[in-house]
């Protein structure tokens, strides 16, 4: 049954107050995930939030991040322009993501993602859930040898 609460009520209820904002006011991270620009929009630091963290990440032409794990937090993604090329899973499997496409990468599951455009940069949204920044989320990047990831035709267009 849904709850009810009088409109006067509903700040006693509420620990962290709704907020705003545009990714150009975030500050863009280039160190976490090397060769991508992320720019963390929801988070702990940003806006005090508690179980979710967002952002949206551009993957520049012909780069590919480091795969890893998020071993405490579900990741998911929403592909907004270009195509996004995912390599899911200890093989590295290639999975080509156009605009529009959703990704969910369960807890644990290994990943990374790629853009094999020598001319056009990808743009992503992203979210982690149940964790309130990327510490949290506990993220470990898989040290490879070069010869192995990202795998032979992630760059074929």
């Amino acid at each position: 049954m849904a709850e009810y609460v009088k409109l006067k009520d509903l700040s006693k209820l509420l620990v962290v107050p709704p907020r705003t904002g545009h990714y150009s006011d975030v500050v863009t991270d280039t160190a976490y995930e090397k060769g991508l620009a992320i720019n963390f929009g929801i988070n702990a630091q940003v806006c005090g939030s508690k179980r979710i963290a967002m952002g949206r990440t551009i993957i520049p032409p012909h780069t590919a991040n480091e795969r890893h794990v998020h071993l405490n937090a579900e990741a998911a993604m929403y592909v907004i322009q270009g195509t996004m090329v995912l390599m899911i899973g200890p093989e590295a499997k290639i999975v080509k993501c156009p605009p529009g496409t959703f990704v969910f990468a369960p807890e644990g599951v290994i990943h990374g993602v790629a853009n094999a455009s020598r001319t056009e940069e990808v743009v992503l949204v992203f979210a982690y859930g149940g964790v309130p920044d990327k510490e949290a989320a506990r993220i470990v990047f898989i040290e490879d040898d070069k010869s192995e990831y990202p795998p032979a035709g992630w760059d074929v267009e």
